[in-house]
């Protein structure tokens, strides 16, 4: 029975993203779009101006959490994701 209940939600998931994606024809945001506009952030050039924090963001660029538009995009519009991954970062560069 879980099993089935399982199978019946990954079959909906994917019925809604190929809706989403080629009946909707929505596409994922442009990440490179994203970075451009949270570089423009006050915050985010106060958080690279300290160079080992800067490494740091630009190694979750390549393979963190950065590569993510959906996390750029949380990041940049909800400041409770953003204090989150500006401890996560200074976490890191301890």
């Amino acid at each position: 029975m879980m099993l089935f209940l399982l199978l019946c939600l990954i079959a909906a998931g994917l019925i809604i993203e190929v809706i989403q994606k080629r009946v909707l024809k929505i596409k994922d945001p442009d990440i490179q779009e994203l970075w451009a506009e949270l570089e423009k952030a006050k915050w985010y050039q106060e958080l690279i101006s300290d160079p080992e924090l800067k490494e740091w963001v630009l190694l979750d660029k390549k393979n963190g959490l950065l590569k993510d538009s959906y996390y750029v995009r949380k990041i940049i519009e909800s400041e409770g994701h953003r204090e989150g991954f500006i401890n996560y970062i200074k976490n890191k560069a301890k």
